[in-house]
């Protein structure tokens, strides 16, 4: 498999699953923070960063932008629906929506006051390394990813089984969005 976000994802995932050993991830725990969140936190932050210019510049070659409020109407022009993607964890019954709040002026809360503020403010807003902000950025890297992976290999075969996720599921509308080899479906 050559892949190399695809497989970072998966090395950030296994962290993440790493620590529902310590964390039960439920409801009650998602404003439980730690060092280990807030750097899951920071690496799904910057590699999202990385495949979401890769992304943009795809869709629109000659933009060049430089933050998450630009990367949103490029995005939004081509999937207007984006926002809507939801990834599901069935192991807990979490249904997240990681994108939902996104615009051309806001960024999704887990992105503005979680991984912007524990990158550049950690001492005063270490608390925002909790659990549900984790949980959303590491899904909002999903998607990214497999919007990427969208644009770069139109028309082939999904990510092999072999290689799927272990916590996260694609979901849109409620429903599962794969069948046989690890397809997925986003939401144009």
């Amino acid at each position: 498999m050559s892949l190399p976000h695809w497989e970072y994802f998966l090395a950030i995932e296994s962290d993440l699953e790493n620590c529902s050993r310590f964390v039960e991830f439920c409801h009650n725990n998602y404003s439980t923070y730690s060092l280990e969140f807030a750097r899951i936190i920071m690496a799904s932050g910057s590699e999202l960063d990385t495949v979401i210019r890769l992304l943009c510049k795809s869709i629109s070659p000659k933009k060049e932008p430089n933050n998450i409020l630009e990367y949103y109407p490029i995005l939004n022009l081509k999937y207007p629906n984006f926002a809507s993607f939801e990834i599901y964890i069935p192991r807990y019954k979490i249904l997240l929506h990681p994108w939902k709040d996104w615009s051309d002026i806001q960024a999704p809360y887990w992105w503005s006051k979680a991984y912007n503020k524990i990158k550049h403010e950690r001492d005063k807003f270490f608390k925002e390394a909790n659990l549900i902000n984790t949980l959303n950025a590491v899904a909002g890297l999903l998607c990214i990813i497999l919007y990427y992976y969208k644009e770069c290999f139109k028309g082939e075969d999904g990510i092999d089984n072999r290689y799927a996720p272990k916590l996260f599921v694609p979901s849109y509308q409620g429903g599962y969005s794969w069948s046989g080899p690890w397809h997925y479906y986003t939401p144009d």
